[in-house]
C-alpha cells in the first residue's frame, strides 16, 4: 500500500506558495506605484549592490540566460533607469550602470516592499514574526549547508538592505 503524502500541507509547498504570493503582490505594487515590474526591480536591486557589472554577471545573479536579459535592459535603458557603457579593457563587453533617475526611485521601491510586508503580516504580532523568521533562516541555512547551495541570493538581499539602511542612497 502506498502511503499518501499531503503535499498541500508540506512546509516546502507552503513556503513556495507564500513566496509566490509575495512576488505577485510586490509586482502589482511596483506596477501600480512605479510602473516597474518585479523583474525590472530585481535587476535594479542587483545594480544597487553591484553597479557596473556586465550583462553576463547580472544574468548569473538572476539565474537567467544572458540573451534573455537584453529586452529587459533595453526597456530600462529606454526608461532612462540604466545605461550601458563599454568596458574600458574590452570594448566588446558592456557594463550596466544605474542612472540618477533609478537612484531616485529606490526609496519608493523600498516603500512598496514595506507596504507588502505590512499587508502580509496583518494580525501577526512581532514576537510571532520573529519566531517565523528564525525558523525560516534555519531552513535556509540547513539547505545551503546540506546541499552546498550558492549563497549569493541571501548575500545580495542582505547587502542591498544594508546599503539602504546605512546610507539611504547608493
Amino acid at each position: 500500500m502506498v502511503k499518501q503524502y499531503n503535499f498541500d500541507n508540506s512546509i516546502g509547498y507552503k513556503v513556495y506558495r507564500t513566496s509566490r504570493a509575495f512576488q505577485k503582490a510586490f509586482d502589482l505594487e511596483l506596477r501600480k506605484n512605479l510602473s516597474l515590474t518585479l523583474s525590472q526591480w530585481r535587476l535594479i536591486n542587483i545594480l544597487i549592490s553591484f553597479n557596473g557589472i556586465t550583462q553576463k554577471e547580472i544574468a548569473d545573479k538572476l539565474e537567467l540566460e544572458a540573451p534573455s536579459l537584453i529586452p529587459m535592459i533595453d526597456k530600462l535603458q529606454s526608461l532612462e533607469l540604466v545605461e550601458r557603457r563599454p568596458d574600458p579593457k574590452d570594448r566588446r563587453i558592456n557594463r550596466i550602470y544605474l542612472t540618477k533617475k533609478a537612484e531616485s526611485l529606490y526609496e519608493s521601491m523600498h516603500e512598496c516592499g514595506l507596504s507588502i510586508i505590512k499587508s502580509a503580516t496583518k494580525g501577526i504580532d512581532q514576537d510571532q514574526l520573529n519566531i517565523v523568521t528564525k525558523y525560516l533562516d534555519m531552513i535556509v541555512y540547513n539547505l545551503i549547508n546540506i546541499y552546498n547551495l550558492d549563497k549569493f541570493n541571501q548575500e545580495q538581499i542582505t547587502t542591498s538592505t544594508t546599503v539602504y539602511k546605512k546610507s539611504k542612497k547608493f
